[in-house]
């Protein structure tokens, strides 16, 4: 039986993803100097660390049952509320966190402007 080796580039990155059981795109062709087949991977920007890190959304105002928070492009609101309280309580529970979302929203519009 013939033993047939694969000669792999860049074999550290290789073998991260591997490891980690993550696939592996590259090319896979028969060297013209050494006529060996050849494994190179594709060296994509999604590989490298941090490529799919977004930035956190920064805490505007902490509230009683949630918080508002500033994204890149959003305003976020959340609010969570158990569910052993009634109707009444909760949607009052909201309208109160909405009021204090406002409240929050144009302190922070005028501290940026003054």
């Amino acid at each position: 039986m013939k033993k047939k080796f694969i000669n792999i580039q860049d074999i550290t990155a290789v073998m991260n993803r591997a490891s980690r059981g993550l696939t592996i795109e590259g090319v896979m062709f028969i060297d013209k100097n050494t006529h060996q087949l050849t494994f190179k991977p594709y060296n994509l920007a999604k590989y490298q660390p941090g490529y799919y890190q977004r930035t956190k959304p920064k805490l505007i105002k902490k509230l009683p049952w949630g918080a508002l928070k500033q994204s890149i492009r959003n305003n976020i609101l959340r609010v969570s509320v158990p569910q052993d309280l009634g109707t009444a309580q909760t949607i009052a529970i909201f309208n109160q966190h909405v009021a204090e979302a406002n409240d929050a929203l144009i302190d922070l519009e005028l501290k940026e402007f003054c």
